[in-house]
């Protein structure tokens, strides 16, 4: 290697899967040269994918932000940092002053969830006090918290499959062999290593209406009617039950109360009724519910598939009881809790407070925040709580979220709308302020937030390998100065801003940076209390530290032995509402819309990207052959999909790999990326399918839209 070349050892940030990287950088001109995967990375490099590989074609994006800016009229105009800050605290302190802390929502997205970044994002909100808190979890997440909040007494409960000792895999709405394995808990090269126990003699049954990646590798797939998922897990429970295939120790340990009712619920369904729903025969449930309770080691593994429903929380919910009464949880072969280097379900316990019901549509808080559905209700309502003022923050909800067209007409009322990101994306177009940030690959952190969502205990520091621009400053740094310029107590605690303010003082006259309360000092913080490893060991470890054993039972422990609330009256009422109700038909909207997603992508980032380009051009409209017949289109043909509330054109793919009945459309297209510095044409590829959701139809019990069973008409274009 040329002397003024160097390696850098880091890791990925843009899923749970934190694959290990060598980043090859040409230290005088501070760019990357090229990434590989680390393969002295204990076992996460096998994951590496495009995106990480690639991750440098986002630092250099030829419109990335580069300074702050600030709207004057129609155009935006390069501030400094200094401005930026005081700009921003005064326009919020303005709204605040004037309409209380509520008027002020937050939005963050997914990729603030992979850093340690977020603890000071969410200080800069506690500081300012408003309860109008959103996030991406709510699109795909809250269906798991409210189970585990129910079941367990615990918002965020991640669960690991253990693919290794699993024999008989039961796999709903995920395709791990495209989007790796892993959701709420993942198993690094999960797939790989479910294939392999597959030729040892296991077991994989894939549920999904298309036949996927996933699907072709599994030894039976069985076709699903989306939104149906619910059906499918309580008919697998009802033979369980009805067989007495239940594992009995695992039941004795149940509230006999709660066995009783779940009894009772299965006592009244019929298979058959719940066959006509789903599409699958009665014989196929029967099959794999006797193979799932029979196994050694079995998991039913819901994904998001199954969550982006209005059904999502009770087929989560089914399926985590199917786990439990088999004897299959926490256990050999199925899903694990393992505390981790930093016990994460402890923490958000601890962090993430709950505060009743949002002001318009009276929908739960999940996870310290309310469903992103409800947000352009909050800001067009008018009365005591509308918002009038949003920090928007790595997020795109009007693409990633249902009905944007409905959202970004909310958001251009705003009195004050703060984007911090690295581009100007289609939700930032009415920005008042643009914050730029670092990319991952110009920042070092140890990203513990999914410490204890590994199927081995595993942290890795991310050392920085190219400096950022030098007028972008951390996010963390802009929500602290923001929270001392505005004058709230950054994390709701009094006091704390003066300890910060002196951190910073002390150092910078002793010169000792380390001491000032930064990020830095909480992840040191948080590996002293718990004890598992010195900093400086993480640190000085290049490609990672693996901690002990793989341990079945840690949960039962951490919760001291409490029972596991398997039958909540809440969910027990709203399946029993669920079967009452006669299966959704629709002759105007014939077709149920469903999603898919690319390797290529991080849900709406990315698609501007080169790499992405040469792969894929656009999303598409799958449709099955004799339902394309039938309506006169042809593969390639441009064809219009309708909806109650919206429409969209492209391109129709014909395929036998769906379902009858059935389209799919991949998400995460149609985001256009602004150029504020120039004003020039923004890039733009692929269609948003999400303006075919309805934002008001949402899971009643977790605020989650339908994403991926949506009606809808198609027809071809002339």
């Amino acid at each position: 290697m040329h002397d003024k070349n160097r390696v850098v050892y880091t890791t990925c940030r843009y899923c749970e899967s934190c694959c290990g990287l060598a980043v090859e950088v040409d230290v005088e001109a501070n760019r990357v040269l090229r990434i590989k995967a680390d393969k002295e990375n204990p076992g996460s490099w096998r994951d590496i994918c495009n995106k990480g590989l690639t991750a440098n074609e986002v630092v250099e994006h030829p419109r990335r932000l580069r300074w702050p800016m600030k709207r004057v009229g129609e155009r935006y105009v390069r501030v400094s940092y200094e401005e930026a800050v005081e700009g921003v605290a005064s326009d919020l302190r303005r709204v605040m002053d004037a309409h209380g802390p509520d008027a002020i929502a937050s939005y963050i997205g997914n990729p603030i969830g992979f850093g340690s970044d977020v603890v000071f994002s969410l200080g800069l909100i506690d500081g300012i006090g408003t309860r109008n808190r959103y996030s991406a979890s709510s699109l795909d997440q809250n269906n798991q918290h409210v189970v585990s909040e129910a079941l367990f007494g615990y918002t965020f409960v991640p669960f690991c499959p253990d693919v290794d000792g699993c024999d008989y895999l039961v796999l709903v709405g995920g395709n791990p062999a495209i989007s790796r394995f892993g959701w709420l808990g993942s198993a690094t090269d999960g797939w790989r290593r479910m294939l392999g126990r597959q030729k040892e003699g296991a077991t994989i049954v894939v549920v999904d209406p298309r036949r996927t990646r996933s699907a072709e590798d599994a030894d039976r797939h069985l076709a699903i009617e989306p939104g149906t998922d619910w059906a499918f897990l309580l008919g697998l429970l009802t033979v369980i039950f009805r067989e007495d295939l239940e594992d009995a120790e695992a039941v004795a340990e149940l509230p006999a109360d709660h066995v009783a009712r779940l009894r009772g619920l299965t006592n009244a369904v019929d298979l058959h009724a719940l066959s006509s729903r789903t599409g699958i025969p009665v014989a196929a449930v029967e099959e794999v519910a006797r193979g799932y309770a029979k196994a050694q080691g079995a998991m039913c593994l819901t994904m998001t598939g199954v969550s982006q429903n209005d059904t999502g929380t009770l087929g989560q919910w089914l399926s985590t009881v199917l786990d439990i009464v088999t004897g299959h949880f926490d256990r050999p072969g199925g899903r694990r809790w393992d505390s981790g280097f930093v016990n994460m379900t402890d923490f958000a316990s601890r962090s993430l407070s709950e505060d009743g019901v949002s002001r318009v549509r009276g929908q739960r808080t999940v996870m310290g925040c309310r469903s992103v559905c409800e947000l352009p209700d909050e800001i067009d309502t008018p009365g005591e709580g509308q918002v009038r003022a949003l920090i928007l923050q790595a997020g795109n909800p009007v693409v990633a979220g249902p009905n944007g067209a409905a959202l970004d007409r909310s958001l251009a009322s705003l009195e004050c709308l703060v984007a911090i990101d690295l581009v100007q994306r289609e939700s930032h177009r009415h920005a008042h302020w643009l914050i730029p940030v670092p990319h991952w690959l110009e920042r070092s952190e140890l990203p513990f937030n999914l410490a204890n969502a590994q199927d081995q205990s595993f942290l890795q520091y991310a050392n920085r390998a190219v400096e950022p621009p030098s007028d972008v400053r951390p996010e963390w740094e802009f929500c602290t100065d923001v929270a001392l310029a505005m004058g709230v107590p950054m994390l709701g605690r009094r006091g704390f801003n003066t300890a910060i303010r002196t951190s910073r003082w002390l150092a910078k006259a002793l010169g000792r940076p380390g001491i000032a309360i930064t990020p830095a000092l909480l992840e040191r913080v948080s590996l002293t209390v718990t004890k598992r490893a010195s900093y400086k060991s993480i640190k000085e470890a290049p490609h990672g530290v693996a901690h002990g054993e793989k341990r079945f039972g840690q949960l039962a422990e951490f919760r001291k032995g409490a029972p596991i609330l398997i039958a909540p009256q809440e969910l027990c009422r709203a399946l029993e509402q669920k079967l009452a109700e006669p299966p959704g038909r629709g002759e105007a909207f014939p077709f149920l819309m469903t999603g898919g997603r690319s390797l290529h992508l991080m849900n709406s980032w990315l698609t501007e990207l080169p790499n992405v380009q040469k792969r894929e051009q656009e999303n598409h409209c799958e449709i099955h052959p004799d339902d394309a017949n039938a309506l006169g289109i042809a593969n390639g043909d441009r064809v219009r999909v309708r909806s109650e509330i919206g429409a969209i054109e492209l391109s129709a793919e014909v395929s036998d790999r769906i379902r009858r009945g059935i389209v799919c459309i991949p998400h995460g297209w149609g985001s256009r990326v602004f150029s504020p510095a120039n004003g020039a044409d923004p890039i733009v590829h692929g269609v948003n399918r999400n303006l075919l959701v309805d934002h008001r139809v949402v899971d009643p019990l977790s605020g989650t839209p339908k994403l991926n069973s949506t009606r809808v008409a198609v027809e071809r274009i002339a």
